[in-house]
């Protein structure tokens, strides 16, 4: 009987030294998977972006679908991708005219809690959504008229200077703070920069979508980032004066200040008025891919993987298992 103690104690003294022995190597393993996967974890993105953003604001690569408005953009960046939308923006483009704007306005730019109010942009003061002869509010140029390549616009006018998606409901106060200044960059509330005007924090990425549009749909517009050339304002309502930016401010702020809900809807209320829409409300990405040298594969979305805590509970599953096996 003292054997056969004797055995079962060595055996027991065995397995355990096994087992610690195992426990060591997994825990080994485990330490080295997690520390790879925690060391190659891509930084928090800005609490500013979006979730169809990356850690560093650019938006993911979308994609059409067969019948989508943008499938002919498929596999197009730089120059290519910026000619089709082009072409898209123009197909079903019917401008009103500047007269009729004002009672577009009144729809389009409606706030999306209270119908009976505009959403003015820059100062988001809330307007009544009536026209009353410019008394409360006026139509402002996001792209200023003096910078549109024309002279100023008369109300039986359609043409670049009467397009809905340029056009905002906004306080007469305002509207002569921003004047035809450029965009640049600032802080908080709206403000006159240097030269410029910084249209504050909460309607910078509309304003940069905006410019972004105009740049698009009409050829002759030039988005620059020439602080001699956008500070000069010797050939204004000429062509060689139709330029606006600062290009790389506007960058920026189409990546801290995400599409909105009000953006979405204001997009939807103009393409029943005009006919066409905005694409880089629709598709924000596309502006990464003509203006910053991005690539499809640059943008697309990472697939989601297993997080080191599956991986801890897999290991130590397949331990279980693993003594399971050995001394059954």
């Amino acid at each position: 009987m003292a054997t056969k103690r004797t055995r079962k104690s060595t055996y027991r003294r065995k397995k355990s030294t096994q087992q610690q022995i195992l426990s060591i190597i997994l825990f080994l393993v485990v330490a080295a998977v997690v520390y790879y996967l925690t060391s190659n974890q891509p930084n928090e993105p800005t609490p500013t972006y979006g979730s169809e953003q990356n850690a560093e604001g650019f938006y993911y690569y979308q994609g059409s679908t067969q019948n989508d408005i943008y499938a002919s953009t498929d596999n197009l960046i730089g120059t290519a991708l910026m000619n089709e939308l082009h072409t898209l923006v123009n197909e079903n483009l019917d401008l009103q005219s500047y007269d009729d704007a004002r009672q577009a306005l009144e729809i389009i730019d409606r706030d999306l809690n209270d119908p009976t109010k505009l959403w003015g942009i820059y100062d988001g003061v809330m307007l009544n959504a009536t026209w009353d002869g410019g008394a409360t509010w006026n139509r402002e140029h996001v792209w200023p008229n003096s910078r549109l390549g024309m002279d100023r616009v008369d109300g039986y006018e359609r043409n670049q200077a009467t397009d809905l998606h340029n056009l905002r409901a906004s306080s007469v106060s305002i509207n002569s703070s921003k004047s035809d200044r450029v965009f640049l960059d600032g802080t908080g509330i709206a403000d006159i920069i240097d030269y410029g005007f910084y249209p504050g924090d909460d309607h910078r990425g509309d304003v940069a979508r905006i410019i972004f549009y105009m740049a698009t749909a009409y050829d002759f517009l030039d988005l620059i980032d020439n602080d001699l050339l956008l500070a000069d304002e010797t050939d204004h309502y000429t062509l060689e004066g139709a330029r606006m930016g600062k290009l790389s401010v506007l960058l920026l702020w189409h990546k801290l200040d995400p599409v909105s809900d009000f953006e979405v809807a204001r997009n939807n209320r103009i393409e029943d008025i005009q006919g066409n829409r905005n694409p880089f409300i629709d598709r924000p990405e596309f502006v990464h891919l003509i203006w910053e040298n991005k690539t499809i594969g640059d943008l697309l979305k990472p697939t989601t993987t297993s997080s080191y805590i599956d991986v801890i509970l897999y290991l130590d599953y397949r331990k279980d298992s693993f003594y399971d096996n050995l001394y059954a």
